[in-house]
């Protein structure tokens, strides 16, 4: 008798138990977007401080304090860099990378961005210099200070030339870090 009731009482526990183990899992599918970047930080910054030295010709940018902190840290799904001019000063820049996990082709929400063709990608800018693009599944983003690089010993000054050099470097960092 105790074996019939313990039979019936485990029967619809065994049965949903055979049932779960039959599906995979959501939390171990993986969305096509999903990729991480094998990247660091410091990989980032590297590439943000080479391209104000030698394209943009802002001699004293450095890494600043608040990436430092995370300068070693991988990307994975989001990566960033902050540059000042001296230690403790305010951000002369700021790049951003990030895997939004599926393409997005739409145009960033808001008036201030306008769209900016022929680049081979997305990409739009503001009238402060910040600039967005999306490359694949990953969106990069760069702002830079206008007022605190016209502060550099060597003064920034955004040409279009410049502006050119800033947009093709951001697509290709985007590319890079993914």
């Amino acid at each position: 008798m105790i074996g019939k009731r313990w039979g019936v009482r485990c029967l619809p526990v065994v049965a949903v138990l055979a049932l779960a183990g039959c599906g995979s899992s959501p939390a171990t599918q993986i969305s096509p977007g999903a990729t991480t970047s094998a990247h660091s930080n410091r990989d980032l910054c590297t590439r943000m401080i080479d391209f104000f030295h030698n394209t943009l010709g802002v001699p004293e940018v450095q890494v600043a304090e608040l990436s430092q902190g995370t300068i070693d840290a991988s990307i994975d799904t989001t990566g960033s860099c902050y540059l000042n001019l001296q230690r403790r000063a305010p951000y002369v820049a700021w790049l951003t990378v990030r895997n939004m996990r599926k393409p997005d082709h739409t145009d960033p929400i808001g008036a201030r961005y306008q769209r900016l063709d022929g680049f081979g990608e997305d990409v739009w800018r503001t009238p402060d210099d910040s600039y967005l693009t999306r490359v694949g599944t990953w969106e990069g983003m760069l702002a830079i200070d206008d007022k605190i690089a016209a502060t550099s010993s060597v003064p920034l000054r955004m040409t279009d030339q410049k502006v050119q050099d800033t947009i093709q470097f951001l697509i290709a960092t985007t590319r890079e870090m993914q």
